[in-house]
Order: C-alpha cells, then sequence, then structure tokens
C-alpha cells in the first residue's frame, strides 16, 4: 500500500495497521484533521498511510537515492560522516551552519523545500516565488532562496523558503530555526536513527564537497 514517508510528523495515520519488518504498528485515521484522502488530494497522487516519526523512532531508517531505496533495520549504517542529532516529540533536530551560525533544524521527508526563520534570510535576494503546502495550513506562496549550507562538514547549496508565519511557533517550539528537507537527499544517501539520536551521511559516488 503506498505511503508518505514522514519524518517531520509526529503521528503516523493511515486506514489499516502498518508493519514494517515484521513489527505491526496501530495507526489512527486523522491527525489534526489531516486525513489520507485530504493528502492525496493535495499531494495529487493517491496514499493509504503516512509513516510518521512515531514509528520510524522503532528503527534505524536508511535512504538511499541513488539506489531508490529505504532499508529499516536495528542499527545505523556505517560511514564516515557522523552527525549527532536530537529530537522532539520523535522529529529529528540536525544542527547546520549557516554564514557564522549553527541552526538547529527540523529533518523532515515529507518537504521537498527546506525553511528559515525570515530573520535568516533578510536583505538576501529571493530566486522566486513558489508554491508549497504544508498539511496544517494547506497551500501558500513562499520566497526561494539559493543558501549554502554546511552539515556533517559538507558543504552544500540547498533551497529556502521564508518559513510561514503560521508555522513559527511550532517550529520554535521544538527549539529549532528551521526544516531541512528532502532536498538533502539530492546531495547525499544517510542513516537515521531517532532513538540513538545520531545521523550518518555517505556522498554519492565520492562526490567532493562543492
Amino acid at each position: 500500500r503506498p505511503c508518505v514517508l514522514d519524518t517531520g510528523s509526529p503521528f503516523s495515520i493511515g486506514y489499516y495497521p502498518i508493519t514494517l519488518s515484521n513489527l505491526e504498528f496501530e495507526v489512527q485515521d486523522s491527525y489534526l484533521d489531516v486525513t489520507c484522502e485530504y493528502l492525496s488530494r493535495e499531494i495529487g497522487m493517491p496514499i493509504e498511510g503516512l509513516i510518521g516519526a512515531d514509528i520510524i523512532s522503532h528503527f534505524s531508517m536508511g535512504i538511499y537515492p541513488t539506489e531508490q531505496m529505504v532499508q529499516f533495520g536495528n542499527s545505523p549504517a556505517e560511514s564516515a560522516i557522523v552527525i549527532p542529532t536530537d529530537n522532539f516529540m520523535d522529529i529529528p533536530i540536525l544542527r547546520i551552519g549557516l554564514e557564522d551560525k549553527v541552526l538547529p533544524t527540523f529533518f523532515d521527508t515529507g518537504a521537498p523545500l527546506s525553511y528559515l526563520l525570515p530573520e535568516y534570510l533578510a536583505g538576501k535576494e529571493h530566486d522566486c516565488v513558489q508554491e508549497d503546502f504544508y498539511p496544517l495550513i494547506g497551500n501558500f506562496l513562499t520566497k526561494v532562496y539559493s543558501q549554502e549550507i554546511v552539515v556533517g562538514g559538507q558543504t552544500r547549496s540547498l533551497r529556502f523558503g521564508e518559513l510561514p508565519e503560521d508555522l513559527h511557533r511550532i517550529v520554535e517550539a521544538g527549539g529549532a530555526k528551521g526544516i531541512i528537507g528532502t532536498e538533502l537527499l539530492k546531495h547525499f544517501g544517510l542513516c537515521l536513527s531517532i532513538r540513538d539520536r545520531v545521523m550518518k551521511l555517505e556522498t554519492p559516488f565520492n562526490r567532493a564537497a562543492a
């Protein structure tokens, strides 16, 4: 059954129990009025479940874009790039370097675009204006900026939107300053263990840092 893999959601939802690695998890049919029907309409494809951080936290989860593969196991894979993480309601918090600052950000596999609080983008030139979607607030427009960040000692350029005001309180409640989305997976494969508070990165094809 098609499911969205969403580290940014503290809860899972679905029509049926979700089984991963021979473990069955009961799920609710909605979370804060977000249902599979609603998500299916907004993302443009039918889904029957959302696998959130409450389930993902039971495993070490590997995401390998070049192989188009996700793995669920008992321990984090070996890697030369090891990053300690924190979590808030099981949502992983990843620290990034931005200019002369170190910022805690939520790592959200449900967000294609990354986001920062507007204060970290003030005075910069935006590249475009883009429509995006967040389940709790619906569709919105955001200015998009290209920003170099440092993660795990590696420098990469990601696209960041301005975090909508309706999400400021949610993000800041977890002590975060923004969100890192799935664009990170264009640069790295990764293994995340929420319970062990660690993320391990691998560089596809041994590609050097930008």
